[in-house]
This record gives C-alpha cells, sequence and structure tokens, in this order.
C-alpha cells in the first residue's frame, strides 16, 4: 500500500510538473508537447533512470498496474523535455538579445566612422576641383590628368561610403524620408544627364521614355534619384554592347520605372539575392566590374519607405529589366519590409 501511495505521489508531482512545463510552452512557443525518448535528460533530472527505480517504485508486488509505470514513464519523459526545452529557449532567447545589441552597435560605428570619413574627404576632393580650375594658377597638363584621376577615384570612394552610412542609418532607424512635391519627368533627366557620358564612353544607345502629362509626385526626391541613378548606373556598367532604356508611367495612382539593358542577364538563382546587403550576382562579370552590393539593398529599403515595391525581371544572355513602382503621392514613411 505505502509503495502504491509512493507511485500516487510521483504521478501526482510529474503531472504538476508537466503542467507547469505545458504552460510554458503554451505562452513562448504556442507549441504541443512532443514525445521522444530521452534517458539521459530523465536521469540528470530525476536523479536516476526508471531501469533503476527500486522495485517498489517498479510495482512489483503492489497494486499498481503495468500500464501505470509505462504512462508514468511518459510523462515523466515529457515533462523533462519541456523543462529543457524551455531551457534553451529561454538562452536563445539571450543569445538573441545579445546580438541585436551588438547589431545596433555594429550600425552606429559604421554611421560614426562613415561620418568621419567623408568629411576629409570631401575636403580633398574641393582642393582638387579648385587646383583644376586653376585657383592657384595655371598646371601642367600632365599634373592636371593626375589629378583628374585623383577626383574620380576620390568621388568612387564617396559614393561606397555614402552607401555604407546609408545602411547603417537604416539599420540603426535613423533613416527618414524628406517628403516633398517633385517631378518624375525631373527625377528621370537629371539621371540621363549623370551618366549619359557614361554611355556615349562604351557607345551604348541611351533612350528615355516618359510621357509629358505625368502627374506631380510627393515624395522623397533626392533619396528617389539616388535609385534610379543607381539602377541605370548598374545597366551601363554591365552593357557591353548595345542599348539601355528608362522607362516611366503613371496608372492608377501609382508610378511605375523601369531601366532595360541588352546585359549579360542574372540567372534565377542569383536573381534571389541581388536585393541582399553585401550581395551580387554570382560570375566573373559581376567580380570584374566591382561594387559593394548595397546599391540594390539601400534602392531596396528606400522603395519600401515610399509604400512601394521593386524587382527585377532577366534571362540570361538577353538582358535584365529593374523596376519599381510607387504611390504618386506618399502621405508618411513606411517601415521597409
Amino acid at each position: 500500500m505505502a509503495s502504491h501511495l509512493n507511485i500516487k505521489s510521483m504521478w501526482n508531482n510529474i503531472q504538476s510538473l508537466r503542467a507547469e512545463a505545458h504552460w510554458w510552452l503554451e505562452r513562448r512557443w504556442k507549441v504541443r508537447l512532443f514525445t521522444y525518448p530521452t534517458f539521459l535528460l530523465i536521469r540528470n533530472t530525476l536523479g536516476m533512470r526508471v531501469e533503476d527505480w527500486p522495485a517498489s517504485v517498479r510495482c512489483s508486488g503492489c497494486r499498481c498496474s503495468e500500464r501505470e509505470t509505462e504512462l508514468l514513464t511518459t510523462f515523466a519523459d515529457q515533462a523533462v523535455i519541456a523543462i529543457e526545452n524551455v531551457r534553451l529557449f529561454d538562452e536563445v532567447q539571450e543569445k538573441s538579445r545579445q546580438l541585436a545589441e551588438a547589431s545596433q552597435h555594429k550600425s552606429q560605428f559604421l554611421a560614426n566612422m562613415s561620418h568621419e570619413l567623408r568629411t576629409p574627404l570631401n575636403a580633398i576632393l574641393g582642393y582638387t576641383e579648385l587646383i583644376l580650375d586653376s585657383v592657384y594658377g595655371d598646371m601642367p597638363e600632365k599634373a592636371r590628368s593626375v589629378l583628374d584621376r585623383v577626383q574620380r577615384n576620390g568621388r568612387h570612394l564617396l559614393g561606397l561610403i555614402n552607401e555604407v552610412l546609408d545602411l547603417s542609418k537604416i539599420e540603426a532607424g535613423q533613416f527618414v524620408l524628406a517628403l516633398a512635391d517633385y517631378s518624375l519627368k525631373t527625377v528621370v533627366e537629371t539621371v540621363y544627364t549623370a551618366v549619359e557620358q557614361l554611355a556615349k564612353e562604351k557607345k551604348l544607345v541611351f533612350k528615355v521614355e516618359v510621357p509629358p502629362d505625368l502627374p506631380p509626385g510627393h515624395g522623397d526626391e533626392r533619396r528617389l534619384t539616388q535609385v534610379l541613378l543607381n539602377l541605370a548606373g548598374n545597366a551601363i556598367k554591365f552593357t557591353d554592347r548595345g542599348e539601355v532604356a528608362i522607362n516611366a508611367s503613371a496608372a492608377d495612382g501609382s508610378f511605375e520605372v523601369s531601366v532595360r539593358d541588352t546585359g549579360p542577364g542574372i540567372s534565377p538563382a542569383d536573381q534571389g539575392k541581388l536585393f541582399q546587403e553585401f550581395q551580387q550576382a554570382d560570375n566573373s562579370i559581376t567580380r570584374k566590374k566591382g561594387g559593394t552590393g548595397l546599391g540594390l539593398a539601400i534602392s531596396k529599403r528606400i522603395i519600401e519607405m515610399h509604400g512601394g515595391k521593386i524587382w527585377v525581371e532577366s534571362v540570361v544572355g538577353q538582358g535584365s529589366t529593374f523596376s519599381f513602382t510607387l504611390p504618386v503621392t506618399v502621405e508618411q514613411q513606411a517601415k521597409p519590409a
């Protein structure tokens, strides 16, 4: 009778333990208990294996049945697993918190470093431009050629620093759109003027198709120019022959802008990672052309903050078309997906 009472007492304790663990799982994981044999956990948590329990506890010669012993073992197994999972979940939560804090520190560090690098670089570019404009006197042609290269490389470096700064601001939640009225036609014309010379140097046909009756928009003109400049610049950079075309239209309260090229195209496998940070198409052409893999990721965030979306359609060997849509009127900044 005493053995039977011990079994009942242990049964009640395990039932209570199981209920508590089940409550934790329901609250934290929203999943049910699952069962699998784990005698090691039973031994560590209960002090011994089920096979090592005293004969009186294993119901030898007492009134409890083999079925009760099996149920006791099953519930003990489940209770131990549940408790272990709760402990592991708490550890995962703590690690996630630590990683999030480290990521925040990283973003802040990148923002600070980018700012510190950009300030002296702007001064270098400014003085270089003054020298090239002969403000300090005439320059020999050979020296002028060297300063031209300094200026080009300095501007390229400044562009890379700005990309890192933008990304760090986005990750830190400090990236804010300056919403105001703008003209999409002006945005397209600005981009065309900025990259037209690059297309001419590669002997590419560079076309713009913009209807004259586009409605005025409301959004961040400078950031949208940045997005379109990135798309058009990439198209020209990766296209060695043929054409690049920018198309803009408006319908149903939305703008749609696309940049089409006759470049090498992008494989389906690479298309899925193009808009991720520090990711590029994995081929020899991309490695040869260079880049940080940040431009498209930042462009995606900017478009999403306008409440729009951006995507790519491409066939290897035939070219690519990058497109984005956004509301004509953006009332407030949206959170990027």
